[in-house]
């Protein structure tokens, strides 16, 4: 019975436009990954694949500039966890803390939900918080920074 499911997946996932899928079925767990296709140049009914090539930069055009993140100084806080991002208890509640908040060691920060555990994020030191590296219900991963409290 399993394995008729699987084949149909494959098979299903195989004429579809999706280029990645991934399954979790009781103890079944199915990952299946494709190239996305080649564009398709339609001429005189037949069909023809084209190599996708880079557009060349002209010369003239300005260079273009590194984007340099700002560099962090000061404590990160980080996640602890896998989980969904919550600036606040509740959607309506004021935010636990804000840039420039000034936070005590042991202060709740901010809350990572994970499978359905609203786990609290606290303060490891006294400082004031010069960034929020997050937004509320943002999928966070384990070991991000959400914010850095200077000390």
């Amino acid at each position: 019975m399993k394995i008729d499911l699987v084949k149909q997946l494959i098979n299903e996932f195989e004429n579809s436009e999706v280029f990645k899928m991934k399954v979790e079925i009781d103890d079944i767990k199915l990952e299946l990954e494709k190239a996305p296709a080649a564009p398709v140049n339609v001429v005189n009914s037949e069909a023809t694949v084209l190599p996708v090539s880079p557009t060349p930069v002209s010369s003239t055009s300005a260079p273009l500039e590194a984007v340099k993140e700002p560099a962090i100084t000061g404590t990160p806080i980080k996640s602890p966890i896998v989980g969904v991002y919550y600036a606040a208890s509740s959607p309506a509640a004021k935010p636990y803390v804000e840039v420039g908040s000034k936070v005590k060691a042991g202060q709740v920060l901010c809350i990572v939900e994970a499978m359905k555990v609203m786990n609290e994020i606290k303060s490891p030191i006294d400082g004031t918080v010069s960034a929020i590296m997050a937004e509320t219900e943002d999928l966070v991963e384990y070991d991000q920074v959400l914010m850095v409290i200077e000390g």
